[in-house]
């Protein structure tokens, strides 16, 4: 357990965070699912995290998925099922929302 005032890293990036860009993120349960633990974030991560749609990674210039193809080898078998799997569900979201009519999809 971490003591007030210690130096807190960024969960996802391993990066020291100044006070003035902490952002206690709930992971893995998000806050409007009901999610109550936080995890310590970076601007940054939280962005890519919370406020950059899937859509953006895909068409991204800064290739987020190609980094993440090229992680795969270092991931255990659990996180790239995970992903996998994940990235499945997304998919088969997006598919069945397109097949609705234009008045029922629920608004951005």
């Amino acid at each position: 357990m971490k003591k007030k005032g210690e130096i807190k890293t960024c969960f996802y990036c391993n990066t020291i965070i100044a006070k003035d860009r902490l952002e206690m993120d709930h992971f893995p349960i998000p806050d409007d699912c009901g999610g109550t633990f936080t995890v310590p974030a970076c601007q940054s991560c939280h962005d890519m995290k919370d406020r950059f749609t899937l859509e953006s990674w895909i068409q991204s210039e800064n290739g987020w998925i190609r980094a993440i193809i090229n992680d795969f080898p270092s991931m255990s078998r659990e996180t790239r099922i995970f992903l996998a799997k994940t990235m499945a569900l997304y998919s088969r979201g997006i598919k069945n929302e397109l097949r609705k009519p234009q008045a029922t999809r629920p608004c951005p």
